[in-house]
């Protein structure tokens, strides 16, 4: 176990219930998030978040971290301990800031990278007894990663099926130890420049999750051979594909 004082500060705190990956502040309403991801490891297992209010009014914002998994590929959060948030909520004075912080309560996984979400939501005022509208709460779900003690890597695994006359099935398949975040995919037929189709996907893959992409062809194509280029925020990966034909 991590032994540190300010896990043992966060415990001793009463425990309170309840999104790419880049270093510029997240926005949203009057509330400013930075970084709005955020990396833990056995050597760095704590980290700073700014929160920021931007607003005319004072904000009241609470906090819970939340187990990130993917379960037949879809995204699930469950309660979870192994990281703390301290102070789990907070009240922020206009133009106003407050330094909040995250830290392991738990040694790394071994081999594999652990993914959390910590989500940061603004707790709406009372409504006067004249308000007629309806109050909606910004919630932000920042990604939070723990390296494990050994390095990890994403790998990709790739299929396509022509789905349509002009449309391609892709799937992928994180294979690896740590997630990548596919920002946008390129369809190529080998040894030509001019794609067949681009398309933004901006989702993460956990390790072990697969997503599924629908991309429309820009132009008429009947050949069999693809090349898939995808960049992502580990870099840039190519591969070739025999196009299946359902």
């Amino acid at each position: 176990m991590l032994a540190m004082p300010f896990v043992r500060a966060a415990f001793r705190s009463a425990a309170f219930i309840a999104l790419l990956a880049c270093v510029l502040p997240a926005v949203a309403g009057s509330l400013g998030v930075n970084p709005i991801r955020v990396a833990l490891s056995a050597a760095r297992p704590t980290a700073a978040i700014t929160l920021n209010n931007t607003g005319s009014a004072a904000i009241v914002v609470q906090m819970q971290v939340v187990k990130w998994t993917a379960v037949s590929g879809e995204d699930r959060y469950d309660p979870s301990a192994d990281v703390i948030v301290t102070p789990p909520i907070v009240s922020i004075v206009p133009g106003g800031s407050q330094i909040v912080r995250v830290g392991l309560s738990t040694d790394p996984d071994p081999v594999r990278e652990l993914a959390y979400r910590l989500f940061i939501e603004e707790v709406p005022p009372p409504p006067t007894a004249d308000y007629q509208g309806l109050q909606v709460a910004l919630r932000i779900g920042l990604p939070l990663f723990v390296e494990p003690l050994q390095a990890a890597h994403p790998k990709f695994q790739w299929s396509a099926v022509r789905s349509g006359s002009d449309e391609v099935s892709l799937s992928l398949n994180n294979i690896g130890t740590a997630h990548a975040q596919v920002l946008s995919v390129k369809l190529s037929a080998p040894g030509e420049s001019e794609p067949l189709a681009t398309h933004s996907a901006a989702s993460y893959l956990l390790p072990g999750q697969s997503r599924e992409l629908s991309v429309k062809l820009a132009r008429p194509w009947q050949g069999t051979q693809l090349r898939v280029s995808a960049n992502t925020d580990q870099g840039v990966t190519e591969t070739d594909l025999e196009l299946q034909v359902p």
